[in-house]
């Protein structure tokens, strides 16, 4: 069967159980090899998932004995979901599905070796400034300074900085 011929099944779930359900339909599509070729859902909309497969027994199969979960037998149309059809009046599903990729922070290039002088940004030494004395893939064991003394003390490696 050609993809254009699948058919989109709008599953209601309870509200903030949309990602758990898809998992439990990946899990028995695969378990009981069911014809079902995709699910998503949009944080827009709430309580649905739109589940792609050939008809609406494999749905119900994949979905059978949880909990307030309830398949709609009537199918949705390809053009329906995305919006082919706008002039005959037919909602655009898919257009309120936006896809969010987290905003990459630049990523700093520490160069960090025993010996220079840090700054500790986070942790009960926050402000303080020390110098690295051992480093590790996470950790960084570091003398504090202006303590009188050496004090050492082991600090994420997140949470310090080189200082100029």
């Amino acid at each position: 069967m050609d993809r254009e011929e699948k058919k989109f099944f709008m599953v209601k779930v309870p509200t903030g159980r949309e990602t758990q359900t898809i998992f439990l339909i990946k899990y028995r599509t695969e378990l009981l090899n069911l014809p079902i070729y995709s699910a998503i859902f949009s944080q827009d909309l709430s309580g649905l998932i739109f589940v792609e497969a050939d008809d609406y027994e494999t749905v119900m199969r994949a979905v059978k004995n949880l909990r307030s979960v309830v398949v709609f037998e009537e199918p949705l149309s390809a053009n329906k979901l995305i919006g082919k059809n706008k002039e005959k009046g037919e909602m655009d599903i898919l257009s309120s599905f936006k896809i969010k990729y987290p905003e990459k922070k630049e990523l700093e290039e520490k160069h960090l070796e025993p010996g220079i002088i840090v700054e500790i940004i986070d942790g009960p030494f926050k402000g303080r400034k020390a110098r690295i004395v051992s480093i590790s893939k996470k950790r960084v064991w570091v003398d504090l300074m202006h303590g009188g003394g050496a004090l050492l003390v082991e600090v994420n490696i997140d949470h310090i900085r080189p200082t100029e």
